[in-house]
């Protein structure tokens, strides 16, 4: 039985290992990183937990008082006083409580607001752990097309300096322009080196983020495209308040107070005490006990009780009140972060970088017949290279600001 076990935990853990590293032999798409994320985040899996907690919790919450078991002497003579015919009696018995009508189905609601804020939190950390992955895979996809970029830019430097040294052989040329040439192949390579590094961090976070070794390399298969943000600011407020689990979780508390407030308010009422008993003097009789409990006597108990309940019931309807302003904020400023990037990328895609490759491809046409010099020609290689960066870094503040948008407000929790 014990093999059995064993087995069957490692036969588990190799079904959750195997798809994460078959991901990576093949790359990992966007949609496979968050699907991954999901499964094997920590995050994730501790709220999971509380969900299992919360269930608990109900069956706690729900469960009728425990009976008890009684044993008593009665009849014991006082020393001195004993008279023939005293005897002392052994008395058995169970009692249980039955409470007040309302409490155990108060306390059953409260537990089953508790379940379902659990399942709520889940989607909640769902939600932001998704979005973390989403940043992490876009930053890493920017360094990596950002790299990609700057390194065809040096290459093209590469027959550009092959030509000016040709020139300067023939003389032709200025050995400045030289110098010049190899100053800004120096500046791209420790382009590209930052680019490797912000590359590795963001691998790092994002293999942090789906539970795999730091060192594991993983290939990323989903290019940063564009796509116009098509929702206006009203339909992403609605959107959001439909669908955020934050909203779902003020709700749920509200509710649970207001249970709680209810339940504090039977707090003063006795609990129904019954109990069946068998002396030992008879034993072919048997006998019943009633009686009632008293809180009347800890009145401090009660208020203390209905207080606690009221104050949580204010805080939670508070909370609900200032989470509804502070989304609706957060909202509409990756609302107009994304639209804002939305008009960046544009910039760029509509014509800027098409016009300037042209002409740099037309300029280095013009220095090989000596008809453009080699100080305006490293200009504008420079400017494309910026604007070719410029453009792969408006990207990813849009990818990062939809990012943003999906889980705007959540984080206030």
């Amino acid at each position: 039985m014990f093999r059995s076990h064993i087995f069957v935990r490692a036969a588990l853990a190799a079904a959750l290992v195997a798809p994460a590293f078959a991901a990576q032999e093949g790359g990992l798409t966007l949609e496979r990183a968050v699907e991954l994320a999901l499964a094997r985040n920590p995050d994730v899996l501790a709220a999971r937990t509380g969900v299992e907690a919360a269930r608990g919790r109900t069956l706690q919450l729900g469960s009728r008082p425990e009976p008890r078991v009684q044993a008593g002497l009665e009849g014991v003579p006082i020393p001195g006083l004993k008279r023939d015919g005293d005897e002392v009696e052994i008395r058995l018995g169970i009692e249980q409580v039955f409470e007040y009508p309302g409490k155990r189905s108060l306390r059953t609601e409260i537990g089953r607001a508790g379940e379902e804020l659990a399942a709520a939190e889940l989607e909640r950390v769902r939600l932001l752990v998704a979005a973390k992955v989403k940043r992490a895979y876009w930053k890493a996809a920017f360094a990596r097309s950002a790299a990609s970029a700057l390194e065809k830019s040096a290459g093209r430097l590469d027959v550009l300096l092959a030509d000016l040294e040709a020139k300067y052989r023939s003389g032709a040329g200025a050995y400045a322009d030289i110098l010049r040439a190899r100053a800004e192949k120096a500046r791209l390579r420790n382009q590209v080196l930052e680019q490797d590094k912000e590359r590795r961090s963001a691998g790092l976070e994002l293999n942090e983020l789906l539970a795999l070794p730091a060192d594991e390399p993983v290939e990323l298969l989903t290019g940063m495209s564009f796509a116009p943000l098509g929702a206006d600011p009203a339909a992403s407020w609605e959107t959001a308040r439909a669908a955020r689990p934050s909203f779902r979780i003020a709700s749920l508390r509200r509710e649970r107070a207001d249970a709680a407030v209810k339940l504090a308010g039977l707090g003063r009422n006795p609990d129904f005490l019954a109990g069946f008993l068998l002396p030992s003097i008879r034993p072919n009789a048997w006998g019943v006990s009633f009686g009632l409990t008293m809180p009347f006597l800890r009145p401090g108990r009660a208020r203390g009780e209905a207080q606690e309940a009221r104050a949580e019931a204010e805080a939670a309807r508070l909370s609900a009140e200032a989470l509804d302003r502070r989304a609706r904020t957060a909202v509409e400023k990756a609302y107009v972060a994304a639209k804002t990037a939305e008009e960046q990328v544009l910039v760029f895609e509509q014509s800027l970088l098409r016009e300037l490759e042209d002409e740099l491809g037309i300029q280095l046409e013009y220095f090989r017949y000596g008809k453009a010099d080699a100080f305006s020609l490293l200009d504008l290689h420079r400017t494309f290279v910026l604007a070719q960066v410029e453009h792969l870094r408006a990207l990813l503040l849009y990818h990062l600001a939809l990012a943003d948008l999906d889980v705007a407000g959540e984080e206030l929790e």
